[in-house]
């Protein structure tokens, strides 16, 4: 894994008017010890690579297909081409425009189909590997009759790491929908459903439709431009470009927490559609995070990184203290998994379903740490991670 510093240096790299990079939320960031290289895995033009040993970033090669940002767990990546509320909302008037046949189609397929197709009907996304569960429940949640994902030739396109992370979202998707009693078929597809097809004036439409999109895509580009122009003038920085050399620890002890807005658009949408069934679920979303407290040494580091507060620490007036755990923040990052350094910790995969929306937490009761005399800098780690403190720490 690559150290801290390295990661702060490349992950900078990705700022682009495609993608906006906060590095305070990147697990690696957070902690070294951490194990998420999700970005490089998925990433579908090799702008993030890693070949087992070093992890390199050429954003000459970033094609703006927000996939990265998709398979990012705390959305240390946020998609701009196009932003998440931009493509809910040219989802909810396509798909109102079809009746309620919500269809998102990649633009390796549209440029091929050119003047067939109804481009008000349609959604064209760089890849399917854009389209996550809180666009496809909100569409649902709205009154979508269907929701179509359209593929290209996945098999043979240069970009297809996005299409293994389309099949993941879309039976996510299925599962959700499953358990919440929604009847709402969710189907990918390599054709475009015939509801989708142009009338007589279709090719000028879709033409219109294309160029105006390049049109809107440059002005952004030329906003993006000069605004970075005018700051470098007058010596401003964006504050997502400054390395995050120091991030500030909490009143109790914690890095700054922050919960994806997708995941609050998620729920809000299951919320909308009703209640679940009473059962587990098992989704790419989601962890139910599990610790052996016979291993468990108190250290409570679990709760320090955790990036959302899905882990959190509390200490009773009667001197009981440990972590809880709300499985409807935890975005299966497999953070404290991967620092425990005890192995304690177990994230799994099923989550009880009226959980997420009820706010129940696990309670996790840990007995005082053991810190053997004859190692001072073990007294002085222990007492720095108990104590409350609201003291900046070098990283």
């Amino acid at each position: 894994m690559p150290s801290i510093s390295t990661m702060l240096e490349l992950i900078s790299q990705l700022e682009s008017p495609f993608i906006t990079v906060h590095q305070e939320r990147c697990i690696l960031v957070r902690n070294r010890n951490a194990d998420c290289l999700r970005c490089a895995q998925t990433c579908t033009s090799g702008c993030i690579h890693y070949d087992g040993e070093e992890l390199s970033i050429s954003p000459e090669k970033c094609i703006g297909c927000g996939t990265c940002a998709t398979v990012c767990p705390t959305c240390a990546l946020e998609a701009h081409h196009p932003a998440d509320a931009d493509l809910q909302n040219q989802a909810l008037a396509a798909m109102n425009s079809a009746d309620g046949h919500a269809c998102i189609a990649c633009a390796q397929l549209l440029d091929r189909a050119a003047g067939l197709y109804d481009a008000d009907k349609v959604v064209r996304v760089e890849c399917l590997g854009r389209a996550e569960e809180s666009l496809l429940t909100t569409l649902a949640a709205q009154g979508a009759t269907n929701i179509t994902l359209v593929r290209g030739n996945c098999e043979a396109c240069e970009h297809a790491t996005g299409w293994a992370c389309a099949k993941d979202v879309v039976e996510t998707e299925k599962r959700l929908l499953e358990a919440w009693n929604c009847d709402v078929p969710v189907k990918l597809t390599h054709k475009l459903p015939g509801s989708m097809r142009a009338s007589k004036d279709g090719y000028d439409k879709s033409k219109r439709a294309l160029f105006a999109e390049d049109k809107k895509e440059l002005r952004a580009l030329g906003v993006k431009a000069a605004d970075a122009t005018i700051k470098d003038a007058l010596g401003h920085t964006d504050e997502a470009s400054v390395p995050a050399r120091y991030m500030k620890v909490m009143e109790d002890g914690t890095l700054a927490h922050f919960v994806p807005d997708r995941r609050a658009r998620l729920l809000d949408a299951l919320a909308s559609i009703g209640q679940p069934n009473d059962q587990n679920i098992a989704t790419r979303l989601w962890g139910h995070v599990v610790i052996d407290l016979d291993k468990c040494k108190s250290c409570r580091m679990c709760a320090t990184f955790c990036p959302t507060a899905a882990i959190t620490k509390f200490q009773d007036a009667d001197g009981t203290f440990g972590v809880e755990h709300y499985p409807g923040d935890c975005v299966k990052c497999r953070c404290c998994e991967g620092i425990c350094p005890v192995g304690a910790i177990e994230v799994r995969d099923e989550v009880d379903a009226r959980a997420l929306l009820e706010g129940e937490t696990l309670r996790f009761e840990m007995e005082p740490p053991i810190v053997e005399r004859d190692q001072p800098h073990a007294i002085w780690h222990t007492m720095r991670t108990m104590m409350k403190t609201d003291q900046v720490y070098e990283r």
